[in-house]
């Protein structure tokens, strides 16, 4: 359906406003435009920009939509011809901000996501009781012929994860569980498996190189929360890569049944490149930061490591050495990259600014979390 003329059709028109109302220009004045840093095509398919906020500070949005199918978010090419460009960025730059539309790092829901293949195939029969969040469903026959027991035995599963709480069937129109179809749309999914490690190894790579940190802004899961992955041997060294989420503005925040799911103790690591992830011991582990200890009220949360409230992030770029100098941070020594000779050594520093309700409107401000800066050479 994707490569049919109607839908292709529609992504050709969508593209075109997409050009026009977010970034103000035409495919035809782009291909006029010498400098392909600002917006660019690889494939004639996606369009991503890498654009400057000062010498030290870059974002790079890379296309992660036009070129997404059930395999892959982006296709091969286009990484060969965003990794160079990010690789030969000026030396002047330390840190590289990625903006994802989805989470690269977040907790797995393999439960959920099990449960959604198995009733996808329709090729066995569910016949267990299966246990989530502790309540026990009916006994379920495929897919194939019984969807009116499906929906009665998963009617908690349509509670927890359909859009906005609820969810008209735990069936779409094309026989698969709603929640599936999101699963599929995360880094996370096994579908995506490689291509993320693929990513993350990448980077590591080029941020040992460059001496550039990296870190993801995304959004899209209806909670906010910090994340990171790192070699617990080595802190801050290049493999260190700080995960920003932040939604919703618009669409409801999470509910608590899948926020309890999320916050599960399952340690995760990174494969090496090109094997998939088995989550056995590797220098790179997964964490989720817990850094909401208290509602906007002041009660103490169960769930500390993702919030479900309207929020946003403020991120500030600043220089520890020059806080230590004026005695209001301590001293850390940093070795900067070839090329940042006398250059501020930056770090960021991101705050959630989280919405509270009923009597408690205001907002109120978590973190920060500190993004370092990178020592050359670690």
């Amino acid at each position: 359906m994707q490569n049919s003329n109607m839908f292709k059709n529609i992504g050709r028109i969508a593209i075109e406003m997409y050009l026009l109302f977010q970034h103000h220009t035409t495919v035809e004045i782009l291909r006029s435009v010498a400098n392909d840093h600002d917006l660019f095509t690889i494939t004639g398919q996606g369009w991503h920009f890498v654009k400057f906020l000062g010498p030290a500070v870059v974002v790079i949005g890379p296309d992660c939509r036009s070129e997404r199918n059930k395999a892959h978010v982006m296709a091969g090419p286009t990484y060969q011809g965003i990794f160079p460009k990010v690789a030969t960025l000026p030396p002047s730059v330390q840190h590289c901000i990625w903006m994802l539309s989805v989470p690269l790092v977040y907790p797995r829901l393999e439960a959920v996501e099990s449960l959604a293949g198995a009733l996808q195939q329709g090729k066995k029969a569910v016949n267990t009781s299966y246990n989530i969040l502790g309540k026990v469903t009916s006994s379920v026959a495929g897919v194939v012929g019984g969807k009116e027991v499906v929906q009665q035995g998963f009617s908690h599963v349509k509670k927890a994860v359909g859009k906005s709480g609820v969810m008209g069937n735990v069936l779409n129109q094309f026989g698969d569980l709603d929640i599936g179809e999101e699963l599929k749309d995360m880094w996370t999914h096994t579908s995506k498996d490689l291509e993320r490690t693929y990513l993350i190894r990448t980077l590591q790579g080029i941020s040992q190189q460059k001496g550039i940190r990296m870190t993801f802004f995304s959004g899209d899961v209806k909670a906010c929360g910090a994340g990171l992955v790192h070699d617990p041997t080595h802190p801050s060294d290049h493999k260190t890569m700080y995960q920003v989420i932040t939604s919703p503005i618009v669409a409801a925040p999470q509910g608590q049944y899948l926020l309890r799911m999320l916050h599960n103790n399952k340690a995760l690591y990174v494969p090496q490149n090109g094997q998939k992830s088995s989550h056995e011991v590797s220098d790179t582990k997964e964490d989720m930061m817990e850094i909401f200890h208290s509602d906007p009220s002041g009660t103490t949360r169960e769930f500390k490591k993702l919030m479900g409230r309207r929020n946003y992030v403020a991120v500030m770029a600043y220089d520890p050495e020059a806080l230590a100098a004026a005695g209001l941070a301590p001293q850390v020594p940093m070795t900067p990259a070839p090329g940042q000779e006398g250059l501020a050594k930056l770090s960021l520093a991101v705050d959630f600014i989280v919405q509270g309700d009923g009597a408690f409107q205001a907002t109120t401000k978590y973190g920060p979390v500190i993004v370092p800066h990178l020592e050359y050479g670690r």
